[in-house]
């Protein structure tokens, strides 16, 4: 019989254990620990990849947005991407013909016509 107790107690104590890492899981989560993404000023709005290992990525840092072109290598600032491009873009008018997103190559070559604007200016 005293076995029974014994074990009793210590499913309770068990019980008890758990239920308070629980609660302290659920209060640090709350507090801001364990949060699964690092950054709260970086945020990845898009990417296409453009073959194994390499493709572009949209970004926006704070108030900025940047077109980044990422292979296993290196990570390279392609072009800032203006908030009324990203406005017109939202609203459907990005490319100057509207019949639906764009595809790969409407997307490469209107990042190369912005790259090369840039360039010239």
């Amino acid at each position: 019989m005293a076995s029974v107790g014994l074990f009793l107690n210590f499913v309770w104590a068990m019980l008890l254990v758990v239920g308070l890492a629980y609660v302290a899981v659920r209060l640090l989560k709350r507090m801001g620990f364990g949060r699964t993404s690092p950054s709260r000023y970086l945020n990845q709005i898009d990417y296409l990849p453009l073959g194994p290992k390499r493709g572009i990525a949209l970004v926006q840092v704070v108030d900025r947005t940047l077109a980044l072109g990422v292979t296993d290598e290196q990570i390279s600032v392609l072009l800032e991407v203006s908030p009324e491009a990203m406005a017109e873009r939202a609203a459907g008018s990005w490319l100057a013909d509207d019949a639906g997103p764009p595809s790969v190559s409407q997307f490469a070559e209107e990042i190369l016509r912005r790259i090369k604007r840039e360039g010239h200016e």
